[in-house]
């Protein structure tokens, strides 16, 4: 009897619990420099990925903190580096992208360019899926 119990509660704690991903849909930004994207964030795999509304999209590892989540983009452009930086609020949804361009080629000669947008991100809820 004894091992029955103790049988039952190890399968019980070793049961692991799956979240689901969480899907967001963000604006950051005002105006001319208004960015709109989805992101689609799973902390069990540590990936994010971001969808521009425009259509294009890339997949990145995130950071997953208690109050945040934080990804980033790097892409090269013609000696032309640029980081883009984004954090997602956990408490509160706010959002922010952060831009750094910097030169590859002359980096002492060039300084490096940030720009930060502030925004806000909104849950979206999903509907139940046939596949």
């Amino acid at each position: 009897m004894k091992i029955s119990i103790f049988g039952a509660v190890v399968c019980l704690l070793s049961i692991n619990v799956v979240a689901k991903p969480v899907y967001l849909d963000c604006v950051v930004g005002e105006k001319d420099s208004r960015s709109e994207f989805s992101v689609k964030v799973d902390e069990d795999t540590g990936k994010v990925t971001h969808t521009f509304k425009v259509g294009s999209a890339f997949n990145t590892e995130g950071f997953f903190a208690v109050d945040k989540i934080t990804y980033q983009k790097v892409d090269l452009y013609s000696g032309i580096k640029m980081v883009r930086r984004y954090e997602i609020s956990r408490i509160d949804l706010t959002s922010s992208m952060t831009s750094e361009m910097t030169s590859i080629e002359f980096p002492d000669q060039v300084k490096p360019t940030y720009l930060r947008s502030e925004g806000k991100c909104e849950l979206v809820k999903v509907e139940e899926r046939k596949f």
